[in-house]
């Protein structure tokens, strides 16, 4: 096991949070050890906003970060990026993991939260996930959420030919309209409404979390140097030394107008510890 210090607010996507000492587990024994004894496993902390308190923090060593072809599936290290997992499966012509391309992070972090864009999701591909040491096949896996309570070690995915070029340039399209500010990504998951209301009678059918912090006026709303974007009212970001008081202020902030003008209750796709 080895010590590593991180400057968070240089380390983490969206820039915020301090310098700690965090523990990089070499194998799957000292990562369920550090688990076990309250120490939150992070990836590239792509989706985290850090407070400034003191945070048991682990990350899993190098010996996680691979890519095997097995024959029927390829088996990929928990700690690697999705753009080199893209780049793999680009250059193999491999078809299912065309979203990673545009989605910062690494493996583990992606399966965990079932990421994805639109209706692909990285759960359409997988064969099984090595959870604590066992491969597992029965995941439940939901809209950004799995039940997935322990340590993915690594992932299996279902070889599928044929890569998707066309996917691949409706990805970086969709890219081009998120802000390029330092962020965590989408800041709120896309809730389930079904025949809410605006004032102006326009049924919101499922509209996007970002449509409803539009309409609630959140679009450019800036407390401090943290703001929700103008070019995309779900992304938090960080106009240069954003606070973590600020951003959580602003979080609470959209939820409570949200909630009093649709009924809506925003749940936070970032992760805030």
């Amino acid at each position: 096991m080895q010590d590593k210090i991180i400057d968070f607010s240089k380390y983490s996507s969206i820039k915020i949070g301090p310098k700690l000492s965090i523990k990089i587990a070499q194998n799957i024994n000292e990562a369920i050890d550090l688990y076990n004894s309250g120490y939150f496993l992070i990836g590239k902390a792509n989706n985290i906003i850090f407070s400034p308190k003191k945070h048991k923090i682990f990350q899993l060593g190098m010996e996680f970060n691979y890519i095997k072809d097995l024959g029927d599936y390829i088996e990929i290290g928990a700690r690697s990026g999705n753009r080199k997992v893209f780049l793999y499966f680009k250059e193999h012509n491999l078809s299912g993991l065309e979203f990673l391309g545009t989605i910062p992070g690494s493996i583990g972090g992606i399966v965990k939260m079932n990421a994805g864009m639109k209706q692909y999701e990285i759960k359409n591909i997988i064969q099984s996930v090595c959870i604590d040491g066992k491969w597992e096949e029965n995941i439940n896996f939901s809209y950004r959420n799995s039940n997935i309570d322990g340590i993915i070690s690594a992932v299996r995915f279902k070889k599928i030919n044929g890569f998707n070029k066309d996917l691949e340039s409706s990805f970086k399209i969709m890219r081009i309209n998120q802000p390029k500010e330092p962020s965590a990504g989408s800041c709120f998951k896309n809730p389930k409404i079904l025949g809410i209301k605006e004032k102006n009678n326009a049924n919101l059918g499922n509209f996007s979390a970002g449509k409803l912090l539009d309409l609630a006026g959140f679009r450019g709303y800036r407390i401090g140097n943290m703001k929700f974007s103008q070019k995309h009212a779900n992304f938090l970001i960080n106009l240069g030394n954003g606070s973590f008081k600020d951003a959580i202020k602003l979080i609470e902030l959209a939820k409570s107008e949200v909630l009093k003008i649709h009924n809506i209750t925003l749940e936070c796709e970032v992760i805030i510890i």
